[in-house]
């Protein structure tokens, strides 16, 4: 859990960026991104490398963000979809 939070410097950074240039494709990563955070730190289940891949895949989009917009845009969409996968995954696997 504690490796998530890693990705909140860089949340900052895109709420920063919004507040120098708002435009749409800024609203929506940073919008998406938030919504993965806080998706990834309500609902996981301690798993190391999950949240690991989650924080990376969310500073990776924000980084981008400034030079390829639209590679940004991209990531991030792919990456709430891969924490609302695993999330899915894991509400389907039987409890012992």
């Amino acid at each position: 859990m504690r490796r998530l939070l890693y990705a909140l410097p860089f949340l900052l950074f895109g709420l920063v960026l919004l507040f120098v240039e708002l435009t749409l494709e800024k609203v929506f990563v940073v919008g998406i991104n938030c919504l993965t955070f806080v998706i990834e730190y309500r609902y996981s289940d301690g798993n190391r490398e999950s949240d690991e891949l989650a924080a990376l895949g969310i500073s990776m989009s924000l980084v981008l963000l400034p030079m390829y917009p639209s590679v940004s845009k991209l990531l991030a969409l792919f990456m709430l979809l891969l924490v609302l996968g695993g999330l899915y995954i894991r509400a389907l696997r039987p409890t012992p």
